[in-house]
């Protein structure tokens, strides 16, 4: 039998942490991964997470 290499209480963690989350997948145009990085950004998701935000915090302030 084939032993485990984490313990059930980390794999509950793991899925803790996961549930405060929500997966969003999307394609952009070839080189878009590369302005982003150009523009100094250190990863490709910090870029997008704040775009989405501001974006959202926009579009909030419009419908109130």
């Amino acid at each position: 039998m084939e032993t485990l290499k984490t313990t059930e209480a980390q794999r509950k963690a793991i899925y803790k942490y996961d549930d405060k989350f929500e997966r969003v997948n999307c394609r952009f145009e070839s080189g878009t991964k590369e302005r982003i990085e150009k523009a100094g950004y250190k990863s490709i998701n910090n870029f997008i997470k704040l775009a989405v935000a501001e974006k959202l915090e926009r579009e909030e302030k419009i419908l109130k």
